[in-house]
């Protein structure tokens, strides 16, 4: 238990940097987005510093649709940045999944657009999340909440093209994740079931995550993508399709190895003493190898 605390409080302090959880000298009204043309109607806003999840955001005859919007207090340079792509409100806003680095800035735009997420975002972001929790964050208000929301999948039809947000049904990063797939600009913004930041994902399992959900919605998203597809993930610099099946390699990998020596009878607590093999030493830029171990073999037991 003492080992498995320690693995958590090492990740919340790794969370704190990577999400957002800042210093109180850090103002985050300052922070600018830097901007990258990804297509005729698409672009990547990345926040600098990345306090925050990547943005995607599509202008053009239609108007505006963001997808995710960081925190609250970043409202200001999200704003300026997608104003200088064109002018007017922000028509449609879609939640990948509902914790507060992305979908933090709800509350700043519900009241003049339509905020759209799969269901279970509605449901977390208005029940709050109760002390304890890994993530903890209060319920919001209102304003804050989906407008629409989706069981499986929803097309719009926007700026030209064909926009899928899909649900793959598997507990992932969350119980309630999307991926946003711009067909015709061929861009795909993942959220956090992919983060490029060398390392294993984080998963929140109170909230019905599972390490092999998010393997297999990899693979699937992996599917239906080709090797120009312009890969946006939750966090980190953009990536193609042969970086996102790397990360799927070594999620898939790992897990085999978990999955391997919980049927040999050890617990969770010997395979974290043991650690991984050697080839997985390089993965250290996200989760805590003893987290995401615990991550696993809880997934396994679902």
């Amino acid at each position: 238990m003492i080992r498995n605390s320690l693995f958590f409080f090492v990740a919340l302090a790794f969370l704190s940097s990577v999400f957002g959880v800042v210093h109180s000298q850090q103002d985050l009204s300052l922070v600018k987005q830097k901007v990258t043309k990804l297509s005729e109607t698409v672009y990547l806003l990345v926040p600098d510093p990345p306090l925050g999840g990547n943005l995607a955001v599509s202008v053009g005859t239609d108007g505006i649709l963001l997808v995710d919007d960081q925190m609250m207090p970043m409202t200001p340079g999200i704003r300026e940045a997608i104003a200088h792509l064109q002018k007017g409100e922000i028509q449609y806003l879609i939640n990948s999944h509902y914790h507060y680095d992305h979908a933090g800035g709800n509350e700043a735009f519900g009241d003049r657009s339509i905020i759209v997420a799969h269901h279970n975002v509605h449901k977390r972001l208005a029940e709050g999340r109760e002390a304890g929790a890994r993530f903890i964050q209060g319920a919001r208000p209102p304003q804050a909440l989906p407008d629409i929301t989706f069981e499986d999948n929803i097309r719009f039809y926007w700026n030209g093209e064909e926009i899928d947000v899909i649900h793959f049904q598997n507990g992932s990063h969350t119980d309630g994740d999307a991926v946003i797939y711009f067909r015709e600009s061929n861009v795909v913004h993942t959220g956090d079931q992919y983060v490029n930041l060398n390392g294993f994902p984080y998963i929140d399992r109170d909230v019905g995550g599972s390490a092999t959900g998010l393997r297999d919605n990899i693979a699937a998203l992996i599917d239906i993508i080709d090797d120009s597809t312009k890969v946006i993930p939750g966090h980190g610099p953009l990536a193609t399709k042969v970086e996102l099946k790397a990360y799927h390699s070594v999620i898939s990998d790992s897990i085999r190895v978990v999955e391997d020596l919980k049927d040999q009878g050890k617990s969770v607590a010997a395979i974290q003493e043991q650690g991984l093999p050697e080839r997985f030493k390089d993965t250290i830029g996200f989760m805590p190898e003893g987290l995401w171990i615990q991550f696993v073999f809880d997934s396994l037991n679902d």
